[in-house]
This record gives structure tokens, C-alpha cells and sequence, in this order.
């Protein structure tokens, strides 16, 4: 079948050009090639066969390649003829077989092992189809990716399961030919690589993976069950691109819950949130008013695969729902929290002393309040607009019931004892400052009273005050009844010589503690 190079003429006939035939019995999906170099004249034009889907012709200098896969077995006819038409002369054609390395349908397709070899070929010059096989299991995730120096959009990547239904899938990349799924059906697959044309042969190699039944279900209602604890390693594998792993476990009232990547810092990190019966994510750390199953999915938003580490952690219970369980601080011990779910609000218990300025501070974003925790509508810091930070106070050894509110997350909280107040804040304990005319002093929390006691004529004194935020209340002795003010005047009065009280207290809102001074100019 194979003829080497032989000599042959073309010849011009009362003016015209003939052509000549060569004939030869093809078999079944055989690839002949048919080469025709011309001598005589500028180059061959060469028909083959009667099927133009079956041809591919391409032209190295003076010499003409015409490549013909037979699909059936049966004569096949060569016809040369001269170019430019109406030229003559001397050519050398040779006609060359050799099979295709695989078949093209389910058929004759080449068994493959999945994991244990590569699928090894070449897609030929011309049109070729080459076809594999391999067996998978219902429910067993897979993947095929073939690699090869393959001009762009010239190959098509087709796949059928064993009832040679045309697999949909999803393709790895649009510029390399696969497809990767879950099998519906056991049984034999098998896949195509085709093209319609290739100006020279290009080798390939594809890799088959059985990645075995998916380790984790994909949905919220097929998620893998997890025990509670402290902290619970969730692991797995995504074995596919877009393959996404579920977890359920019970969240417990009150409880926060955080999610901590334990995978290899060599690999990327999956994403990892956690989800309620709805798929709607729910923001770190986690927690709910009442007992509820959610989930953790683990999905690639790169759609890389592999396996993955995570650590589900309970940080434990909340800090206090109110003031029956309030959670016990002591000053200068910081104790850290969870604000969660939004809108939570922790709730701590601190022992306060009688005249000390206290100081309670969290992080940005979040508000600490003070209430008397045998009154817990009465705020203590209600004035106070210093961000993150609240004073307070109490006239008598008493328990304050702190609230803590803000962003979700964890927050640090301290309380500070700044000391005792410098003045007391009861008429009946009012500083005596005897004759002197002035008094000064720190108003140190929104609900601090300054009171002094001093001794006045009856004659009239015009203030003089120094402060930002205080006000000051001139009073008799009884510490309620105002000292007449008289206006034209711009003083007060008194209305006997004697004893008499100043109050002094914040006016307005408390943006830090005020230092004043209070003098009264004898007229």
C-alpha cells in the first residue's frame, strides 16, 4: 500500500492540460497521506477522495500534502492536476498509511484507569476524533483535564455517560478541553477530543480522576452533623471546583461561636462562614437569643481543590442578659466579651464605694452605661457623651450594674478607680470654706454635686465663675431656698447675714470632668 517517492508527467493535449488518477483500496479509519511535489510546474493540486470532511491539505514549498482518513473501507482515487491550470511537466508523488493511535466513538474508545495513568495521545492532521473510556460510580465526584499545544477554540471536549447521553458538566477552563462533575449513573463514560482541522499533529495528555463520593454534603439539609464542644475540627476535602462542604451543629442560647482556619499555610485558606436554615450568612462571631441548628460551609471562591482544616470554637456563654445574672468585674482587672448576636447587650455587676469617681471603658464602637443596680431604670452616666469611656458614682457603697452595647465582636472592658470626689454631694456634708468668698473643685461625673458652705452679710455679691460645663446654685442655710437675685443689680442679695450653701452640678451634658471656681464679689 505504501508507495515511495515515484517520478510522474502531466501533459498538455492539443493545448490542454490533463490530469492524472492514482487509485488505492483505503481501510477504516486509516489516515493516508498523499504528497505531490512539483518539478515541472509551480506547484500540485491534488483531490482525494470524494468526502471534502475528510481531507486536509497543507503546502510545504513545492511540494502539496493531502492528508484523507477513510471512514469506511472502499477504493479511494488521487487526482493531480498543474497549478497555474494549463501548466505540464514532470512531478513526484508518494503516498504514505498509518492508523489512528485511538478510536473515535464508544466503540473503539481506549480504556483508561482513573488515578493510575494519563491518557496519552495525538490529534493528527486533518480532522480527528480520538475517544476514552473509564468507569465510575454513581455519586463519585470527577474531573478530566487534557493538556496539549492546541491553537485557540480548536478542540471540541465532548462527554457521555453509559446511556450515551451527552454529559452537560462544567468545564475546568474555557482555553483547556475537560469536564468535571458528579456521576449520576454507574458505569462506563467515556469522552471525545475532536477537531475539524490542524495545520500539523499536536501530542496531548489528559488526566482522568475518580475523587471517590463527595466527604461532606453540599446543601444545608445533606450537611454532616457535628457534636457540640468547646472547639470541633471540621475537615474535609473540596474535590471539585465549585464543590462546597456543609456542617451543622446546635448553637446554644447566649453563646458565641467563632470559625478559625487551621489549614496548611502553604494552602489557601477555603472560605469559610457560617450559615442559618435560609443560606443566609451570619456575621463573626456568632450567636443567638435562642437554641438553633446552623452550619458551617466551607466552598473556594478561587475554585481551587483540596483538603482543608477548620476549627469551629464556642467562646463560651454570654456575659450576663440583665441584672439577675450579671457577670461579677473588679476594678483594674480587664475582663474581655462577645457582643452577639446584633443587637446583644451584656451585662456586668461591679461593687462600688462610697464617693470614689470611677472610671469604665471599652472599645470604639461600642457604650458601656452605668445604672444602680437596685434601681436599673436610674443611669448614672446618662449625660455622659465621652465616646468609649463613662465616669460614675455613688453616694453610698452600692452595686452598679454596667451595660455594654455596640458593633459585634469581642470588646475589653476595664473599670478604674480614680479616687475619692473632692467634695461631698449632700448639703448636710457641704465643704465649709467659713468666710472665704470662693470655692473650686472638678466636677468628675455627669451626676456629681459639689456643695459648699460659707458665710455671707446681707449685702449684695456679684459672681465671677470660671468653668465649661458647671452651674451654681446660691442657696440659704436650709440648702433649698434660693438667695434673691436682683437684676438690675446683677447679684445676689442675701436676706440676713450667716451660714448659706452653694451647689454646683453639671449643666447639660458631661464631656469630661470640669474644673471650676466659683467667687462671689462683695458690692
Amino acid at each position: 500500500m505504501p508507495t515511495p517517492p515515484t517520478p510522474s508527467e502531466l501533459f498538455l493535449l492539443d493545448g490542454l492540460a490533463y490530469t492524472r488518477s492514482f487509485a488505492f483500496e483505503a481501510r477504516a479509519d486509516h489516515i493516508y497521506t498523499f504528497s505531490c511535489t512539483a518539478e515541472g510546474f509551480e506547484s500540485c493540486e491534488v483531490r482525494l477522495g470524494t468526502d471534502p470532511q475528510a481531507t486536509f491539505t497543507e503546502r510545504v514549498g513545492r511540494t502539496t500534502l493531502t492528508h484523507y482518513r477513510a471512514r469506511f473501507a472502499g477504493t479511494v482515487t488521487a487526482e493531480v492536476g498543474a497549478l497555474p491550470q494549463g501548466s505540464a511537466g514532470t512531478f513526484q508523488y508518494a503516498l504514505a498509511e498509518r492508523t489512528d493511535d485511538h478510536g473515535t466513538d464508544a466503540d473503539q474508545a481506549t480504556p483508561v484507569t482513573p488515578n493510575v495513568a494519563r491518557a496519552t495521545g495525538q490529534l493528527d492532521v486533518g480532522p480527528d476524533t480520538d475517544a476514552f473510556a473509564f468507569d465510575l460510580e454513581a455519586g463519585h465526584a470527577y474531573s478530566v483535564y487534557c493538556e496539549g499545544a492546541f491553537p485557540p477554540s480548536s478542540v471540541r471536549f465532548t462527554m457521555y455517560d453509559p446511556t450515551g447521553r451527552f454529559v452537560e458538566g462544567y468545564m475546568p477552563d474555557m482555553s483547556v478541553p475537560g469536564r468535571y462533575g458528579v456521576a449520576p449513573l454507574t458505569g462506563r463514560y467515556f469522552f471525545q477530543l475532536s477537531v475539524d482541522q490542524l495545520p500539523l499533529a499536536v501530542p496531548y495528555a489528559c488526566d482522568v480522576e475518580d475523587r471517590g463520593v463527595d466527604d461532606h454534603g453540599a446543601t444545608f439539609s445533606t450537611g454532616t452533623r457535628v457534636p457540640e464542644g468547646p472547639s470541633v475540627a471540621l475537615t474535609g476535602e473540596l474535590e471539585l471546583p465549585g464543590d462546597q462542604d456543609y456542617f451543622l451543629f446546635l448553637a446554644r442560647a447566649g453563646h458565641a461561636y467563632a470559625l478559625r482556619c487551621d489549614t496548611l499555610p502553604a494552602v489557601p485558606c477555603p472560605f469559610g462562614s457560617v450559615r442559618d436554615a435560609t443560606d443566609n450568612g451570619k456575621t463573626h462571631p456568632v450567636g443567638v437569643t435562642r437554641d438553633t441548628l446552623l452550619a458551617v460551609r466551607v466552598a473556594s471562591l478561587s475554585g481551587g481543590v483540596g483538603p482543608y482544616a477548620f476549627t469551629l470554637v464556642d467562646l463560651g456563654p454570654d456575659e450576663g442578659s440583665g441584672p439577675h445574672d450579671a457577670v461579677a468585674v473588679s476594678k483594674a482587672v480587664p475582663v474581655t466579651g462577645q457582643l452577639t448576636p446584633l443587637g446583644d447587650e451584656d451585662f456586668f455587676r461591679f461593687e462600688a464605694q462610697a464617693r470614689h469617681v470611677y472610671r469604665v471603658q471599652v472599645e470604639e464602637g461600642r457604650s458601656v452605661e452605668a445604672f444602680l443596680l437596685d434601681s436599673p431604670e436610674q443611669s448614672l452616666t446618662r449625660y455622659d457623651r465621652v465616646a468609649g469611656s463613662r465616669r460614675f458614682q455613688v453616694g453610698t457603697d452600692a452595686a452598679v450594674l454596667l451595660r455594654v452595647s455596640g458593633w459585634q465582636g469581642e470588646y475589653r472592658l476595664q473599670v478604674e478607680d480614680l479616687g475619692l470626689d473632692d467634695h461631698a454631694d449632700t448639703r448636710e456634708e457641704a465643704t465649709d470654706v467659713g468666710g472665704a468668698l470662693s470655692v473650686s473643685g472638678v466636677l468628675d461625673t455627669s451626676t456629681d454635686v459639689d456643695w459648699f458652705s460659707l458665710e455671707l452679710q446681707p449685702r449684695p455679691y456679684a459672681p465671677r465663675i470660671t468653668t465649661r460645663d458647671t452651674k451654681f446654685l446660691l442657696l440659704e442655710a436650709d440648702g433649698v431656698t434660693p438667695v434673691p437675685w436682683d437684676a438690675a443689680l446683677g447679684a445676689w442679695v442675701p436676706r440676713a447675714g450667716g451660714s448659706h450653701r452653694v451647689r454646683a452640678d453639671v449643666f447639660g451634658a458631661f464631656t469630661g470632668p470640669d474644673t471650676y471656681r466659683f467667687e462671689l464679689l462683695p458690692r
